[in-house]
């Protein structure tokens, strides 16, 4: 009997400190997380990949193809123009759609994603889009400023859940897949929400006043024929209510999408705002990828 005791009490006191080394361990919340995107872009902008503290055996994609980091930098580019974050500090992960400007005038867009785990960076995709990446999908000056709806920090009361961002973006994805069939179901958009697609607006008021329905493409079934296939939601901030969802372009058997948009195997990411339920913003950053070129990530059916 005693010597049960004695084991109990044991076991007690290992799990009470393993329970107050788990309390201690510092949590690398959303101001520490963007300071990895810091670093990471100026050890970009430096052309110094040694200057990024990520681990030993980081994972490392360019458009899907695994390669060291100091391949994946480039000479020419020079300055961050626009940028935001979307951080989970429970999961160590974040999202970032940026626009730099290159050397010779021109600009990239891009897409970083970065998992830190025990004060490193453990993983590292981009995509990275120059003009004609993704044919007439580009417009490099009408992204400057930030959005509210993308730096909008919502009251904790008010917040989506976890799953309930991610139930959001699906809806979109729901909706790309079923368009122009019986099954369709429509995505959870609000009205007046914008799609911006490499920097060129497609939805909402456009430059020629014209209003176009983010729904609407859906509704009259543009993108049938398209598979939307290997979705990831590898990053959702809840205090922000954005998800950053990573898919694949490929095309179904039937008739050929007539939309230039959906037109060609892609690589994308999008990056929804969500409000109450419903999609208000929609940010892309995409490049043509074959279907038959993996992404270097485990492909999720």
């Amino acid at each position: 009997m005693t010597k049960s005791l004695n084991l109990t009490t044991r076991a007690c006191a290992i799990g009470a400190l393993f329970a107050h080394a788990a309390l201690a361990q510092p949590t690398c919340d959303r101001a520490c997380l963007t300071g990895f995107v810091d670093s990471y872009f100026k050890a970009l902008i430096a052309n110094d990949a040694k200057a990024l503290p990520q681990a030993g055996k980081a994972r490392i994609t360019e458009n899907g193809a695994e390669k060291p980091l100091a391949s994946t930098f480039w000479d020419g580019a020079a300055k961050t123009v626009y940028r935001f974050d979307a951080v989970n500090t429970r999961r160590g992960d974040t999202g970032t759609e940026a626009v730099l400007r290159n050397a010779d005038g021109t600009k990239t867009f891009y897409m970083l994603r970065l998992k830190v785990q025990g004060g490193a960076i453990t993983e590292i995709e981009t995509i990275k889009a120059n003009k004609g990446d993704a044919d007439g999908l580009w417009d490099d000056n009408w992204l400057k400023d930030v959005s509210a709806a993308l730096k909008l920090t919502i009251r904790e009361a008010e917040r989506d859940s976890y799953y309930d961002l991610i139930a959001a973006a699906e809806s979109y994805w729901r909706a790309f897949q079923t368009n122009g069939t019986q099954a369709y179901h429509r995505a959870r958009l609000l009205p007046d929400s914008v799609r911006f697609e490499n920097g060129l607006q497609t939805t909402g008021t456009l430059r020629d006043g014209v209003f176009n329905d983010t729904a609407k493409g859906f509704d009259e079934g543009r993108f049938m024929g398209r598979n939307i296939w290997d979705r990831r939601y590898p990053v959702v901030d809840e205090e922000r209510g954005i998800v950053l969802s990573i898919v694949r372009f490929g095309l179904q058997s039937g008739p050929k999408s007539p939309s230039v948009a959906t037109s060609k195997d892609r690589l994308v990411a999008e990056f929804f705002a969500i409000k109450q339920g419903a999609i208000q913003e929609i940010h892309a950053v995409l490049f043509n990828l074959p279907d038959a070129r993996p992404t270097g990530w485990p492909v999720i059916e």
